[in-house]
């Protein structure tokens, strides 16, 4: 128990970081110029020159740590609902740091989802503990893990490659691809630090599997970044970032589930309803107003 406590805590600052910088980063690229009609080269040499930025890549990296670190300590069935608590620090420093507004939809949306991610926390099963790393690394070998985290990618890329084309609403369908690569990177993320909880530092270092789960954590990681990047441009923070938080409340589920064979009960399903009726009602306001990069 107290190993779950502790990394109950660690995603709670984990995700208030991770929030927090989301806003600095949405600040720092709304006055760059568009990603997508500029060089890759000039793209990033302006965002790496401006402070804002910097600033909230900086939080956001160490909150990336820190929920690793807790995915070490509990199940991701556990911790990544907790995501939905980065809301209202969300919300707060959207309307301090970005002037934005919510209209009475969105706040309502912003509400079940922050109720979701609470009846979700209450209802779900105690953290499964693996008794060795072989255990642990077993899991990835299993056929219906290998088929889920195949198709969890599957949909990133399609969802990716909907929003590159999309004339309206590209912001929120970058942000659900980045949450979805995330999502797929933090189940690598749990068993590289799970392996480093059960057999120490330098027995990880001295074995190949490790790295392979570093290495695919390391580029699902970087994906969702980019893309997140993009739904910054195309779309509202107070929008796109409760996609994001939204997807990693419940995609987790599915991933503990199928992957990790962490047992969801029936009534733990009324909390990520909520939180998907409260994603519809944020969209709504997405709906109604055109965003940077829409048309017309």
């Amino acid at each position: 128990m107290g190993n779950t406590v502790l990394g109950v805590a660690l995603m709670l600052l984990s995700t208030s970081m991770m929030n927090l910088g989301a806003v600095l980063q949405k600040k720092a690229v709304d006055t760059l110029p568009p990603f997508d009609a500029t060089p890759l080269a000039q793209s990033v040499r302006a965002v790496l020159r401006t402070p804002v930025w910097l600033a909230g890549w900086g939080m956001a990296t160490v909150a990336i740590v820190l929920n690793m670190a807790a995915l070490g300590l509990a199940d991701i069935s556990v911790i990544q609902p907790l995501n939905g608590f980065g809301l209202v620090v969300l919300v707060l420093a959207s309307r301090l740091l970005l002037g934005e507004r919510l209209d009475a939809w969105a706040a309502s949306g912003v509400a079940l989802v922050v109720a979701g991610v609470a009846v979700v926390g209450f209802t779900l099963p105690s953290s499964r503990a693996f008794s060795t790393p072989n255990e642990l690394l077993g899991v990835y070998a299993q056929p219906g893990a290998l088929a889920a985290l195949a198709g969890f990618a599957l949909l990133a890329g399609f969802s990716w490659l909907v929003a590159s084309k999309a004339k309206r609403h590209a912001g929120t369908l970058f942000a659900f691809a980045a949450a979805v690569c995330s999502v797929v990177g933090l189940s690598f993320s749990k068993g590289y630090f799970g392996l480093l909880a059960l057999a120490g530092v330098g027995a990880v270092l001295g074995s190949g599997w490790p790295w392979l789960l570093l290495a695919l954590l390391m580029c699902f990681s970087i994906t969702a970044m980019m893309l997140q990047q993009l739904s910054f441009q195309k779309g509202r923070a107070v929008v796109v970032t409760p996609v994001f938080a939204s997807t990693s409340v419940v995609l987790p589920l599915a991933v503990g589930r199928l992957v990790f064979g962490e047992l969801l009960p029936l009534q733990a399903l009324a909390g990520p309803l909520l939180i998907v009726v409260g994603v519809v009602l944020i969209g709504m306001r997405d709906q109604n107003e055109p965003t940077p990069g829409d048309t017309p």
